[in-house]
């Protein structure tokens, strides 16, 4: 399973390098610098026609940077070095780089005062592409000054970039924006790619991901202390479907779901669940709503609610559902949460929370995380950013969670011991030990209403099958993600229906029979 590492994980693994098999820190740069010039090479086939202006930072990504351009000036090419700082600040294998640019004949200027960053704002229209050896990912605080105007600068510019290890001003550990980051066309990683890589808004600025080997070990990047993977399923076993069973074998989910002006979201839940194959789908929602669900839903059956939670309860008691998916629609009644956790402590079987559900339990204050840890069966939580960040009673704001998703999520979840699914470009999975994934599936067309619905109904839809936990949320993630993307390959992202991933939702998750 490939693995998304943090900073500290990929310097622990340089570490291990040097240290246990023995191959010098100058020679991994000089791998990773032999890497990031082959790249931009095969990149730019022209690339003996262009000026390349390498901007080096005074760490090791600008050694990184002293390589590249050391190699380009020794195969003709035509190169500008600019050192963000002032040389005599280089140390270690990022000096014994730089001494070898300059033994080989190559110019660099430094960047210390005024006239040198106009000098070198001056050089950015005469080069074809720029190659980013500035912070790498041991960057830590915010871009501000005369860095960031010049990488504002260089975006403005529109000029091809090929980023060395990640772009300057994305965080390696989240994908969090230091200030103002660089725009690359190309990013070339060593060993395994990073968090930021992967985690939006980071993920947006790094254009294509090239990762490189430089010579550490598979096995030191394979198995760090704790791993954030992003194949969300390798390493699962799905459960077939035996040819003798029924409806019975295949269980039973409980939608509680909708009111009066959103039946179309209890609908798109129990469509979700559908085609993720279980033998039965319940609807329960308010007496008003009830017909306007049944009209839209031939295969699900519908009880109608009237008043607060015992309905549901009862329903609970006689149908023994499998599963339980809650939320999409409900509204916003006072009583929702007190409602819900209700249903939850009287039902012990795997639940998904959604939408209504968890503003809701948001006004519960810490019932929630009370509920998680008292109970036996799995509880997995589906929400987008706001609704996280009112789980959490306005702690954090959500623009605070979207700046760090990985980290938030992987907290909850360990702290409430339960499964977080926080939706979003790159959805977070996270689970109760600690362990992460980054989902790659999906585009922008699920920015719309319903979407998330549909996900809910997948998820509890595996769960009521007797699916583990890990493997459904796992699993459904994928799918959901994955169908909106043939459905885009086909007519685009834009004015994409959550209705019109059902077919191919179908499809692929008979794909995972196997």
């Amino acid at each position: 399973m490939a693995k998304l590492l943090t900073a500290a994980q990929m310097r622990e693994a340089d570490r291990r390098t040097i240290e246990e098999v023995g191959l010098p820190g100058v020679v991994l740069m000089e791998n990773a610098g032999a890497a990031a010039l082959t790249l931009l090479q095969q990149r730019l086939p022209d690339w003996r026609r262009q000026t390349v202006l390498v901007l080096a930072g005074t760490g090791n990504n600008g050694g990184d940077g002293f390589v590249v351009a050391r190699r380009l000036l020794q195969e003709g090419g035509r190169v500008s070095v600019f050192v963000l700082g002032a040389c005599d600040q280089l140390r270690g294998d990022a000096q014994t780089h730089f001494r070898a640019f300059e033994n080989s004949g190559g110019l660099v200027r430094e960047m210390t005062i005024g006239e040198d960053w106009q000098r070198i704002g001056s050089l950015i229209g005469h080069a074809g592409v720029v190659v980013d050896a500035v912070f790498g990912t041991g960057l830590t605080r915010p871009v501000t000054g005369e860095i960031a105007t010049l990488f504002a600068k260089i975006n403005r510019s529109d000029k091809p970039l090929l980023a060395i290890d990640i772009p300057s001003g994305v965080s390696a550990d989240s994908g969090q924006i230091l200030g103002v980051a660089l725009q690359a066309r190309w990013t070339v990683t060593f060993g395994a790619e990073k968090i930021g890589h992967r985690s939006y808004p980071g993920a947006a600025v790094c254009g294509e991901v090239v990762t490189a080997p430089i010579g550490i070990p598979n096995h030191l990047i394979e198995r760090p202390e704790h791993t954030v993977a992003r194949n969300l399923l390798a390493d699962l076993t799905f459960p077939p479907r035996p040819a003798d069973g029924h409806k019975g074998t295949f269980g039973h989910l409980l939608v509680w779901a909708g009111s009066v002006g959103k039946e179309g979201a209890a609908v798109l839940t129990a469509l979700g669940a559908l085609r993720s194959g279980p033998g039965l789908v319940t609807v329960a929602t308010p007496e008003p709503a009830r017909l306007g669900v049944a009209s839209k839903l031939t295969e699900a059956m519908t009880l109608a609610l009237s008043g607060r939670e015992e309905g549901v309860l009862a329903a609970v008691e006689q149908l023994q559902p499998d599963a339980l998916a809650i939320g999409p629609g409900l509204g916003e009644a006072e009583w929702l949460g007190e409602g819900i956790a209700a249903v939850l402590r009287a039902c012990d079987c795997p639940a998904v929370l959604d939408a209504d559900a968890l503003n809701g339990l948001a006004k519960t204050g810490h019932l929630l995380a009370t509920l998680s840890q008292g109970r036996q069966a799995p509880l997995v939580l589906t929400p987008h950013p706001g609704e996280f960040a009112r789980l959490l009673s306005g702690a954090v704001s959500a623009a605070a969670v979207q700046m760090d998703r990985l980290g938030y999520a992987v907290q909850v979840a360990q702290e409430w011991q339960l499964w977080l699914v926080l939706k979003g470009a790159g959805t977070v999975i996270a689970a109760p030990d600690g362990r992460a994934w980054i989902n790659e599936t999906g585009n922008s067309g699920l920015a719309a209403g319903g979407s998330g619905d549909l996900l809910t109904g997948v998820i509890a839809g595996l769960l009521a099958q007797g699916w583990p936990v890990e493997a459904a949320v796992r699993a459904g993630v994928w799918l959901h993600g994955r169908a909106a993307d043939l459905v885009a390959e086909v007519g685009g992202e834009a004015g994409l229906l959550a209705t019109d991933l059902l077919p191919q939702l179908r499809t692929l998750r008979n794909s995972l029979i196997f």
